[in-house]
């Protein structure tokens, strides 16, 4: 599909709320934080930000760390990071997005019994659970407005695999959640519903993740960001009573 339809798509979605904003005198800004791994570093991240920012004029603050997730707080601790951004910037709403480099045992700290968690051993799956649990409740303990999008389809069988799962056990938590919305983006990348490097945009082929197969260039980021932002914005629009 080319991309041309798929923003008349969103166009028609998005008309009630565009300009919102501006229109109804807030006294400031709405405010999103995003948070995440090397997708919200470069490719999709940059291109969200510069969505809300321009499109809405939203207030965006976003922190990303390349190879970081919730497995491995020994190396970057996304439960005191997270918090310390939000007490920092005070969001209406939060944007979430990694996962992808889970595919790992989770750390239980040192000293721990067990120190480690093997990964697809009985233990992950609860213990990841309630990391996902913990990390949404640190980042919106007043109730404010939680995305989580779902990671994209990956080149590597394997990879691919894990996604999914992580996808699943994410969906899953958040369901319970009034304040929350998980974003399935499984195919907007995707073409005939399989991995892609490259999609019709305008007429001519471009490449939208980059040559390993894992990374979003900026092409796919701003297909991935006109996807999300009006549903960022829906969210928004309905917790401000718009």
């Amino acid at each position: 599909m080319a991309l041309t339809r798929r923003q008349l798509s969103l166009s028609l979605a998005l008309s009630p709320v565009l300009g919102l904003w501006p229109r109804v005198g807030h006294a400031r800004a709405p405010r999103v934080l995003i948070v995440g791994d090397s997708l919200i570093v470069g490719g999709f991240g940059p291109a969200l930000e510069a969505e809300l920012e321009q499109r809405y004029s939203f207030a965006v603050d976003r922190r990303g760390k390349v190879a970081s997730g919730l497995a491995r707080p020994d190396f970057y601790d996304w439960f005191e990071v997270g918090p310390e951004a939000r007490a920092e910037f005070l969001p209406d709403a939060v944007i979430v997005m990694f996962g992808g480099n889970d595919r790992q045992g989770l750390y239980m700290g040192e000293g721990a019994d067990p120190e480690w968690i093997r990964y697809g051993s009985e233990g992950w799956e609860p213990e990841y659970r309630r990391r996902i649990n913990a990390f949404a409740n640190a980042m919106t303990p007043a109730g404010e407005g939680l995305i989580w999008v779902g990671i994209p389809q990956m080149r590597s069988a394997k990879l691919c695999a894990h996604v999914a799962y992580v996808n699943r056990l994410v969906r899953a938590e958040l369901a319970i959640r009034p304040s929350a919305r998980f974003v399935d983006v499984w195919t907007v990348l995707a073409e005939d519903g399989g991995f892609t490097e490259q999609l019709e945009i305008d007429g001519q082929r471009e490449r939208v993740r980059t040559g390993d197969g894992i990374h979003i260039t900026r092409a796919g980021g701003r297909v991935l960001a006109e996807y999300v932002h009006p549903r960022v914005a829906s969210l928004l629009t309905r917790r401000k009573g718009g």
